[in-house]
């Protein structure tokens, strides 16, 4: 009877630290994050000029279409600018998001981080102007 009794305990024990762990495990996709709803600004120079890059959600999660927003300031191309995402060390294929220019002088594109089987989330987003430049900016993913 003991025994029992005792083996109940410990399988009741282990349904109930299994529940917590799930839980907790799941948590994170169960409460809103202020933070995934806003975008992330980056700043860089290039020929003494600072770009910003701005990446929304923020911070970027993997396998999920991101918006990316690219500023500038005193660039005057006739090409388009884009965005080559890649990680450092890692030979990965082309990954490359096209921007369009807006209205407001902004360029915009829609790209996806892919995940790493490794499970780094460093990345680097190279934003290239022809025949202006390239500046990198160095973050990491949400996942």
């Amino acid at each position: 009877m003991k025994r029992l009794i005792g083996g109940l305990f410990a399988a009741f024990a282990l349904l109930i630290g299994a529940t917590i762990y799930i839980s907790f495990r799941s948590w994170d996709g169960l409460v809103d994050r202020p933070s995934s709803e806003t975008a992330g600004t980056l700043r860089a120079a290039m020929g003494g000029q600072e770009i910003l890059l701005s990446i929304a959600p923020w911070p970027p999660p993997t396998m999920r279409e991101v918006d990316f927003t690219v500023s500038l300031p005193g660039t005057a191309g006739k090409d388009a600018p884009y965005v080559d995402l890649s990680m450092a060390g890692m030979e990965m294929g082309r990954n490359r998001v096209d921007l369009s220019r807006g209205a407001d002088g902004r360029y915009r594109g829609t790209g996806v981080f892919v995940r790493c089987p490794s499970g780094r989330r460093d990345w680097e987003a190279t934003v290239t102007a022809p025949g202006a430049g390239k500046a990198v900016f160095r973050f990491a993913v949400a996942d």
